[in-house]
């Protein structure tokens, strides 16, 4: 007899056995029965007894094309039990209750095909009603059971043994284990526990307290012992366990979290003689939060990590086979979150489908997605830096939850700026699609900064938030339209009463205006010098920014005058910005705020600020409130004022002074007479008040008398000076 013996087959898995170099060892992918009624596991071949008393060397010729030229006894490798060649194996469909005729024998070989271990060490061989030793390969009923004894809890995703790996099997042990924990905790939670009325509803009685029987009998029922059924403890576990699955691996986490998730909904909703104050102590709040937690880590899972597509389906799939209780029913559809590749979102990213709509098969199809799910698909497109598709995807995609899709579209001027659409960018702040109004008229002074800045320098951040950064990143494309950038500017501030009543939204529009509209090869921003037009020139232009500023409180799309399309076009429209400065102090409430800021915001431009002195010197009262709230500032702020001073160096200085002591007013040139005390009380820190002075001489004392300057003032003018010149 000889044998040809292959090794376990491919769904019993056990230790190898040394093979002998001289076996001959045949390995049959055959799953099929063989024709001499064994498994696949095992192959005999049958010869002569007496070949195997030693070994032959000599030529035996079998037939024309067969020769044996070396044979010994083969030696028996492991096997399933239903594949052994020593005992005979009966098969049946289903049979658990007792071993089938001889099935329970076994060789030193047999492997159970449940246990994956020798049958000598299986524990359930002949377990009544779970016998081992019937299992085989071809019953439906053993090789789920095996399925399941391999796979073990996660079988209930209907995975097959070969999507299951190292990480998918060690989460199903964590599964496992925690499912047992949470057990122990949830009949804990059925048993309920005794506890007083009173630690949950105060008795509001005073009787308890006379120590007399009537008294205690009156109130005794609520002092009495009543059962509770508190579902913290069971909360707490789950939370726990939730907060180690954030740190796990994408495929872990989404079988971890899916399966704490078919836990929560068969916990039942026990009623209490009294409400828990806690909402987690109930099933129905505790679960709802739960599973909102569960849902949304599962979106984002499915959004931002790229699941084979076998395995979102079968995910997915299971949530949706949940039958949700009542109180959770809200989740129902939470986990139909639409593929990459889904016709509809890819036609919207490709600037196929501008409406977010289509028609299939008769029935009309929104892209709606949750809130969670939007967030995640526009964190994934910025790290992919596919601005274009972002933007088309907000601008269409709906979602229930209006303000955190709002909050997301903010952005939309940035992602255009990103891909160089300054004009669109433009655009996008009055009037944004898919939002009644525009996302300008959530601003704050900070984001209105930012957005000018962005569309004045036609640059962006680094990054993709909306903060100011320290270095500007330079991006190519079509420039501005002359004045669009001020018509938009102005536009906001006149349809968002928030910012138009803030004077730091004004001295922002002043700053951006008087900045290099490009950053330095370093990404640094420096103030900008425009051309000073004559006066008839700058008079002209304040009178022509009266009509346009009117317009521009009506609508957007104003015609603007000759000069703002010149090349002078930059000072143009900061004389239209003086203008509407000169407005929005008029009509601002008493007492003015933030002066100082407006003031240092024209940077070296000192003609436009003059202009602006200029422009509310008519109006007496105004005047006055301008003047005393300077001074005022400059007394609070003198460390501050001092600070700047130093930045900007003496010749800044000096020609800021010169616009104070040469104005007709007095109570203008007091707030000059303001900047030099302080220069004069901090000489010791400031090395070139020497400059001062000589600028002073030169620009500002030989032209006093054109402006009046009383003998008093005159005096103390030239004293100043004196002292300033010695330090």
């Amino acid at each position: 007899m000889k044998s040809i013996v292959d090794g376990p087959c491919e769904e019993s898995a056990s230790p190898e056995a040394a093979i002998p170099e001289e076996s001959v060892i045949v390995i049959s992918d055959d799953e099929a029965e063989v024709s001499l009624g064994l498994g696949n596991s095992v192959l005999i071949v049958e010869d002569r007894e007496d070949s195997f008393v030693q070994e032959r060397k000599t030529l035996e010729v079998v037939d024309e094309e067969l020769a044996i030229t070396f044979s010994r006894k083969a030696h028996v490798m492991p096997h399933a039990r239903y594949d052994c060649s020593t005992h005979p194996f009966s098969r049946m469909e289903q049979e658990t209750q007792i071993p089938i005729e001889k099935n329970a024998s076994f060789c030193d070989e047999c492997y159970c095909y449940l246990c994956d271990k020798p049958a000598s060490e299986c524990s359930n061989w002949t377990t009544p009603d779970y016998c081992h030793c019937n299992a085989h390969n071809k019953s439906k009923h053993w090789k789920g059971e095996r399925d399941t004894a391999l796979a073990g809890v996660l079988t209930i995703f209907n995975l097959d043994l070969t999507e299951i790996d190292s990480e998918l099997r060690e989460a199903g042990d964590k599964l496992q284990y925690f499912l047992l924990q949470l057990e122990q905790v949830y009949n804990k939670y059925l048993d309920g526990a005794m506890g007083m009325r009173e630690s949950v509803e105060r008795c509001g009685c005073l009787c308890h307290k006379a120590k007399t029987a009537k008294c205690k009998a009156e109130c005794a029922f609520k002092h009495s012992l009543v059962k509770f059924h508190n579902y913290t403890d069971v909360h707490k576990v789950v939370t726990d366990f939730i907060n180690q699955v954030d740190e796990g691996s994408p495929r872990a986490s989404a079988v971890m979290l899916l399966g704490v998730a078919k836990e929560l909904v068969y916990h039942k909703v026990l009623e209490n003689p009294l409400s828990l104050q806690d909402p987690v102590a109930h099933v129905k709040q505790s679960t709802a939060v739960l599973m909102t937690r569960i849902v949304s880590t599962l979106q984002r899972l499915l959004v931002l990590k790229d699941y084979p597509k076998i395995l979102y389906d079968k995910f997915v799939s299971f949530f949706q086979s949940l039958r949700l209780p009542p109180h959770l029913f809200t989740f129902t559809s939470s986990l139909n979150v639409l593929r990459w590749d889904n016709c509809l979102l890819t036609s919207v990213l490709a600037g196929q489908n501008l409406t977010g709509y289509r028609t299939n098969k008769g029935k009309k199809e929104c892209l709606w997605e949750a809130l969670t799910v939007v967030q995640s698909r526009v964190k994934k497109l910025e790290e992919e830096k596919s601005y274009r598709q972002l933007v088309r995807y907000l601008n269409v995609v709906k979602c229930s939850e209006n303000a955190g899709l709002t909050a997301l579209k903010q952005k939309l001027c940035l992602y255009m700026c990103k891909y160089g659409d300054f004009s669109l960018a433009a655009q996008s702040l009055l009037t944004t699609k898919g939002m009644q109004g525009s996302i300008a008229k959530y601003f704050t002074p900070v984001l209105y900064e930012f957005h000018l800045t962005m569309l004045r320098v036609r640059s962006c951040p680094p990054g993709n938030e909306l903060q100011l950064p320290e270095v500007w990143v330079p991006q190519t494309g079509e420039l501005l339209k002359k004045g669009m950038l001020v018509r938009t500017a102005l536009r906001i501030l006149y349809t968002n009463s928030h910012l138009f009543n803030n004077s730091l939204c004004w001295s922002i529009l002043v700053k951006v205006w008087c900045t290099c509209d490009k950053p330095s090869k370093e990404g640094r921003l420096f103030p900008l010098c425009l051309h000073e037009p004559d006066r008839l020139v700058q008079q002209t232009m304040m009178h022509m920014s009266c009509a346009v500023l009117d317009e521009l409180q009506r609508q957007a799309n104003v015609h603007l005058p000759g000069p703002f399309h010149t090349s002078y076009s930059g000072t143009a429209e900061l004389v239209l910005i003086v203008q509407a400065v000169v407005r929005y102090l008029m009509t601002a409430n008493p007492p003015l705020g933030g002066l100082m800021k407006l003031i240092t915001a024209f940077g070296p431009n000192h003609w436009a600020l003059s202009l602006l002195i200029e422009g509310i010197s008519p109006m007496q009262e105004l005047l006055f409130q301008f003047v005393t709230s300077i001074n005022k500032e400059l007394y609070e702020e003198e460390l501050q004022t001092l600070a700047l001073f130093k930045t900007r160096g003496p010749s800044y200085v000096s020609q800021l002074m010169a616009v104070f002591l040469l104005h007709l007013s007095d109570g203008v040139r007091s707030i000059g007479f303001h900047l030099l005390d302080i220069v004069l009380r901090n000489l010791t820190s400031i090395p070139w008040t020497g400059t001062v002075a000589n600028n002073l001489t030169t620009n500002v004392v030989p032209f006093l008398h054109t402006v009046r300057v009383s003998s008093a003032e005159h005096q103390k003018l030239v004293g100043v000076i004196g002292r300033l010149m010695t330090g």
